[in-house]
């Protein structure tokens, strides 16, 4: 392990000085051989780049939001997993089976994971600068608060700037070379060096370099792939002069100009909007390439200047919403970002360095989560290979979940839109067929694994994909998006159908537990994620129903409904239905209704633990239960530091949040320090399992989530509470943070929060901004300071 020692300053107490960490930079080359873990992603919500600034010959991978083979672009049979007839005369001998001894098998409700297909690298950028052989002074940077990308170097006695950015407003991503001297000759192409069947073509003419491709499909059903193309071109023709070589490649002739601006767009055929019955589920659109070359034409029109300004000022329009700073003890601003990766260590941490990755979370979702693009994905958009691990798909067993906790709070709620509409459009549709052929119910619903392609049936394994409870989980995610912005219209017309469609569907599918004979409903069959046997009364499953079903009634008013016979089958349901919250015979929170518990048992779920965080059915309805919170901490305990499975960065920062989520300090912050000296690439790119090169970005979504809950508890209210709305600023702030300070943390019922804190972490100064709901504001030792 690396050891370094406390900064003298802090270890004497004294206030710091207090910075907004918003910059990486190095001087180090991106690794070719390595490119997940030391380029800087760029992205525009559908594009996403990321440049290594290699002089003299960058290279740049091109992604695209929905380039993706598989799915009816495989084949025309694709059914989204779903059995071809029904198997749900299956499911009552399956509970039946489980009542009786306590665990059993649900192979008979399988689906398939047929043609499911996969995210793809779309292409490389290359950009070559003729005769750059050595070169000195090298610097690249990323601006957190820009999304701007720069590279600088000398050679050949001349000074080149070189700038990327994706910009939403123009829908390209830019490649900028200016100099203090006539520029060498220059050759962009955009080259597709993995696909071979078919092969991508390739076609330079006068409006640059076009790259047309086709996904793979089945041997038997060729040429039936996702049309994709790019097209890349030099931005000014008037004033810059364009050529062909003999490899389509475009050449800006030497000495013709002293600077040069590239702009790449890109497209593929993909519409989510034909995703259900009415287009055959085939998700196929409009051949791509028209729509690519209106977007340049578009671009031509604006100048360099004109084009970075308004991506600088959309990208700041959401970037400034929220900010933190925190001391700077060590002048870390001043020190290589890969050279403070590498000397960061658990044991002493870098509030710096903290700051920074707390923002890096915010940066990367406005950067791959934009209206019109899908939501970010198991690697966000960022993928630089056509076989990512997972498909680089949408796991909703917590990586999905994980990827949202940051976005109410950190006042992003203008752009969540992405995966609303994605649940609406391809989960919905094949979910509601699901849900019928497997289980004869109402409603809809889905499994861990979901392509773009409406895949919703249940994988070959229980383990990992008996998980129906997953859907009902993710509407926390919806539910959170109403509670801040108090948007009615908005709860009305998306937000509530998707919350409506998966009430409908427990409403059906709970059951009277004939193991215990309690009387109360329970899910049968069930699997903890990942963990354990087929059985019922999984505690995850209990506890997100149990959520589902208090937003429906919370939220009756603002809906809209007028069923008052399903308003009250959800609230008899609601009354009978077990919650999930269970002490074990070693004190802690079981995680199936049958205690069965290991303890030491350190799997890197906390699936048992959802009520506590991200959720609230134990932390809300048991917040005054010593017992409860006692055996929280147990569990915690128990589950251990996030190593011995997997070793994963999300494990590690959940296990954060839940511990700042308790109050304790010195356990939250050792976690958090923990995620980032275990799991931080270089470029800040959380490691799935070091020392793998597997980038999952769960985790760097996760610890801004992790950063926020040791900085505020704000949890829903129960239905049919209407007491003031309470909020606990601080509840996990470490003494090494002293004297920082937060501007716009949203609040659930509407308006921010901005605050600062003492030497000892303790809240001391509170403004609240555009608040009308009445709401008291404590510091952790309960002290009011608002309300």
């Amino acid at each position: 392990m690396k050891s370094s020692t406390l900064p003298a300053v802090l270890a004497a107490g004294l206030t710091q000085h207090v910075a907004t960490a918003r910059k990486f930079w190095t001087n180090s080359v991106g690794d070719l051989g390595n490119i997940i873990q030391s380029a800087y992603p760029i992205g525009n919500g559908k594009q996403a780049g990321l440049p290594l600034g290699i002089p003299g010959n960058d290279l740049v991978p091109i992604n695209h939001d929905s380039l993706w083979r598989g799915g009816p672009f495989a084949t025309k049979n694709y059914n989204g997993g779903n059995p071809k007839e029904s198997v749900a005369h299956f499911l009552p001998g399956i509970q039946d089976d489980i009542f009786k001894n306590g665990q059993g098998n649900q192979d008979a409700l399988y689906g398939n994971m047929d043609d499911y297909g996969s995210y793809e690298l779309m292409a490389n950028l290359t950009v070559s600068i003729a005769g750059i052989k050595e070169y000195s002074d090298y610097r690249r940077g990323l601006d957190l608060e820009t999304a701007v990308h720069t590279v600088s170097y000398t050679a050949n006695g001349a000074r080149f700037n070189t700038t990327q950015f994706c910009s939403y407003p123009d829908k390209v991503c830019v490649y900028h070379i200016e100099s203090n001297k006539a520029l060498p000759e220059i050759t962009a192409a955009i080259t597709d060096t993995y696909r071979s069947r078919p092969k991508s073509v390739v076609e330079c003419t006068a409006n640059g370099t076009h790259l047309s491709g086709l996904t793979e499909s089945n041997q038997d059903e060729p040429n039936i792939g996702m049309e994709f193309h790019a097209l890349l071109s030099a931005l000014d023709l008037k004033r810059t002069r364009q050529e062909c070589n003999s490899d389509d490649h475009v050449v800006i002739p030497a000495g013709s100009t002293t600077s040069v601006t590239f702009v790449l767009a890109s497209d593929t055929q993909y519409d989510q909007k034909r995703g259900g019955a009415d287009s055959n589920y085939s998700f196929r659109g409009d051949h791509p390439r028209p729509a690519v070359e209106k977007t340049v034409a578009d671009v031509r029109r604006r100048s360099y200047r004109d084009i970075l300004s308004r991506h600088v000022k959309d990208f700041k329009s959401l970037s400034n919403l929220f900010t933190l700073e925190l001391p700077d003890p060590n002048n870390s601003a001043d020190v290589d970002t890969a050279t403070l990766l590498k000397g960061y260590t658990r044991a002493n941490g870098d509030p710096f360095v903290e700051s920074l990755v707390i923002d890096y979370g915010k940066y990367l979702f406005i950067s791959s989560s934009r209206p019109g693009s899908l939501p970010p994905n198991l690697q966000g958009n960022w993928a630089a290979e056509v076989n990512p691990a997972w498909s680089s798909d949408y796991h909703i067993d917590v990586n999905v979940q994980m990827n949202n906790w940051l976005t109410e709070q950190m006042g992003l709620a203008s752009i969540t839109s992405p995966l609303f509409e994605f649940m609406t459009d391809t989960w919905v549709p094949r979910g509601t067929e699901s849900a019928r052929l497997i289980y004869n119910a109402s409603g809809w619903v889905a499994f861990t694994n979901l392509n773009i392609f409406g895949h919703t049936g249940q994988g070959d394994d229980a383990t990992w994909s008996n998980v129906y409870h997953d859907p009902a989980w993710m509407m926390a995610t919806v539910w959170d998006h109403y509670d801040y912005t108090r948007d009615v219209q908005w709860y009305k017309t998306m937000g509530y159908p998707l919350i409506k469609g998966i009430a409908e569907f427990w409403l059906d599918l709970l059951v009277e537990d004939k193991h215990f004979n309690d009387g109360t409903l329970v899910a049968n069959p069930c699997n903890s994620p990942e963990h354990g046997p087929t059985t019922f009364g999984c505690a995850q499953f209990q506890q997100v129903v149990w959520e589902v079903f208090d937003h429906v009634i919370s939220g009756w008013d603002a809906s809209g409904d007028t069923d008052q016979n399903f308003l009250k089958r959800v609230k008899e349901t609601f009354a009978k239905l077990d919650d999930g919250v269970h002490i074990g015979k070693w004190g802690q929170i079981q995680e199936w209704k049958i205690d069965q518990d290991v303890q030491g048992d350190e799997h890197r779920h906390l699936s048992h633990l959802n009520g506590w965080f991200p959720g609230y059915v134990i932390a809300a309805k048991y917040a005054e239960n010593e017992t409860v919170h006692d055996a929280v901490v147990t569990s915690l305990i128990s589950r251990g530091d996030g190593t011995k499975d997997s070793n994963t960065g999300w494990e590690k920062t959940l296990r954060a949040a839940c511990w700042a989520r308790a109050g304790n300090v010195t356990n939250a912050y050792d976690e958090f320090k923990y995620t980032i000296d275990e799991n931080f690439a270089p470029n800040l790119f959380s490691v799935y399992s070091p020392p793998s090169k597997v980038f999952q970005i769960d985790a760097n979504f996760g610890q801004s989530a992790a950063g926020l809950a040791m900085l505020i508890t704000d949890l829903p209210q129960l239905a049919g509470d209407t007491s003031t709305h309470k909020v606990t600023l601080g509840p996990a702030i470490p003494k090494q943070w002293a004297g920082g300070r937060v501007k716009g943390l949203r609040l659930r019922g509407g308006g921010s929060v901005d605050f600062s804190w003492n030497n000892d972490g303790v809240v001391d100064k509170v403004s609240l901004h555009g608040r009308s709901l009445p709401i008291k504001i404590l510091d952790k030792n309960g002290k009011v300071l608002h309300g």
